[in-house]
């Protein structure tokens, strides 16, 4: 096979004369550490362009299939702290790690082996395959030329046409639903996460195993701040399609308010969302009650499926005889409509005519999330509220009657005692358990309350209970041999505190790490809390003379 590596290494265009007549870019821009060069090759036929993204399980490239002569995008398994580069740029497993690098390479295969057998979802990239080499995994996908629904967000959009903004969720909705089959969580839905362009076509890209979703596990995780469900922030949280759904809430806040919402993280410390009305008035205040019920904080107060999601969108009034007929509604059935094929690189600049379709094409989409949020008030305030944690939750039906005047209730003060305290004290009062990290609580001990102590729980309101989860620990990584300027990023980036000296006896190369009071793979609390830990490290100086 022919590997040309005269190749944009952006668009991947051929060279003229070193320069691309395409995007003009430098081509002598290096790519970041840890990530491949330029121009390599992998697995005998893919050609690596630029780094598009990098994160804690892997990098994705502008690629180059030279077998098959068409645009990709290939995704190397590169996991922080398993894994570092080799001179041969080989992925180099880090000592003690070859387990646990196993197991992420399973799961990372076993994702892109199961996108591989959908079919029937317009709005996914194509997954060509997963091929090993260089000690590691790549996975290959179809490139799609389009721009993220956060960048579109950024621009002004025009009027919207109902009925194409219902045609373009369509697909949406369905590859969701497939990937919901398959018992999969994207984990990942937010503005970022959404392709579009101007043939109108939607793609939902971003997929990663749920360790890279999934704060306190055994990757260095990728959240989404405003966008990822809380569920997320807790290796205990259990997630499901639900996740999704509060995801694309979260989507539905940005179109509609131009702001993104609290993340859930800080809101499960103190709620200072704003219903989207309040943020913008020009809202429709059932709108903005649907939105507010798709960020509901407890993961059993969502919607559950997606099928759920869609299907409260079906039911419309008949029209009369003196009205135009009515417009399609969204539906998830199997009679899938043929996938439009991948689109080549187009010589030329776009036409007017482009640009409008453009514009009416992005215009749908965020009226697409907007329709879709108020579907979610249709069916969340029609059915009773669950409990999510076994506590007594229930919201009085407007079809009860009573003739017994309602009992005021005074929210107790019980922050600081156990859980169990409350259950038997107070088992009068309707409440949900939400947990967090905390370094100032002991576990099961309740550290929030919303109302606050001494407030009044208002009529068919829910007491939501904070309970400690005790502090939150991650794995001392392996620091000693290693440079310290990348020692002290990673360190940072996980907020582990530490202090360090000079060594100026050894063998060790100048800059490198010798020692640490802290074994790699112990359990320590970061942060600066009086649970944190603090780690002496020793690194490698040359003695001035």
């Amino acid at each position: 096979m022919n590997i040309d590596t005269n190749r944009c290494i952006h668009c991947m265009t051929p060279l003229e004369e070193g320069h691309c007549p395409r995007c003009h870019i430098d081509q002598n821009t290096p790519n970041p550490h840890p990530a491949l060069p330029v121009h390599t090759v992998v697995a005998g036929r893919f050609l690596l362009g630029q780094v598009i993204h990098m994160d804690g399980e892997g990098i994705d490239y502008q690629g180059y299939d030279c077998q098959e002569e068409r645009r990709v995008t290939v995704r190397e398994l590169f996991p922080t702290g398993l894994v570092d580069r080799e001179f041969n740029g080989s992925a180099g497993v880090a000592v003690g790690e070859s387990m646990h690098f196993k197991t992420v390479v399973e799961s990372f295969v076993d994702l892109y082996k199961s996108l591989a057998h959908i079919e029937a979802a317009e709005a996914l990239c194509q997954v060509y395959g997963v091929w090993k080499d260089r000690g590691t995994v790549y996975a290959v996908t179809e490139h799609f030329d389009g721009i993220s629904l956060s960048v579109v967000l950024s621009r002004t959009i025009g009027e919207i046409d109902s009925a194409a903004t219902l045609n373009i969720l369509k697909p949406f909705f369905k590859t969701l639903r497939e990937i919901h089959k398959l018992g999969m969580v994207h984990g990942g839905i937010c503005p970022d996460n959404i392709l579009v362009n101007g043939e109108g076509e939607v793609r939902l890209v971003g997929f990663a195993t749920s360790a890279l979703r999934t704060k306190g596990s055994e990757l260095q995780c990728e959240l989404f701040p405003g966008y990822s469900a809380p569920e997320q922030y807790s290796v205990t949280g259990w997630q499901g399609s639900w996740t999704d759904i509060y995801a694309v809430g979260a989507t539905i806040y940005r179109c509609i308010t131009g702001t993104r919402p609290q993340s859930a993280d800080e809101r499960l410390t103190a709620d200072a969302l704003l219903p989207p009305i309040e943020v913008n008035h020009t809202v429709d205040s059932r709108l903005s009650q649907a939105v507010a019920a798709a960020l509901v904080l407890p993961s059993k107060g969502r919607i559950r499926t997606i099928e759920e999601f869609a299907t409260a969108l079906l039911p419309r009034q008949a029209p009369t005889p003196s009205e135009a007929p009515t417009k399609e509604a969204v539906r998830i059935t199997d009679e899938e409509e043929p996938r439009p094929a991948a689109q080549s690189p187009k010589k030329g600049g776009r036409d007017s005519g482009g640009n409008k379709k453009f514009i009416w094409m992005i215009a749908g989409i965020a009226a697409a999330l907007v329709i879709v949020g108020a579907a979610i008030a249709v069916w969340l305030y029609t059915r009773p509220t669950e409990d999510p944690a076994g506590g007594s939750s229930s919201t009085p039906s407007s079809s009860t009657t009573s003739s017994e005047e309602t009992k005021e209730i005074i929210v107790p003060s019980v922050i600081g005692k156990p859980l169990t305290e409350f259950k038997n004290e107070y088992d009068d009062i309707p409440y949900r358990v939400v947990t967090e990290y905390s370094s100032e609580y002991d576990k099961d001990v309740i550290c929030n309350l919303s109302p606050k102590a001494g407030e009044v729980l208002k009529e068919g309101e829910i007491l939501t209970i904070t309970v400690s989860s005790g502090p939150e620990s991650i794995d001392m990584p392996d620091i000693v041999g290693k440079s310290w300027n990348t020692v002290k990023s990673e360190l940072d980036s996980k907020k582990i505190q530490y202090t360090m000296t000079p060594s100026y006896t050894g063998d060790q190369a100048i800059g490198t790490v010798v020692y640490s009071s802290v074994e790699a793979g112990t359990k320590i609390v970061p942060g600066n809390t009086k649970n944190s830990v603090k780690v002496s490290i020793m690194v490698r100086q040359e003695k001035a003379n």
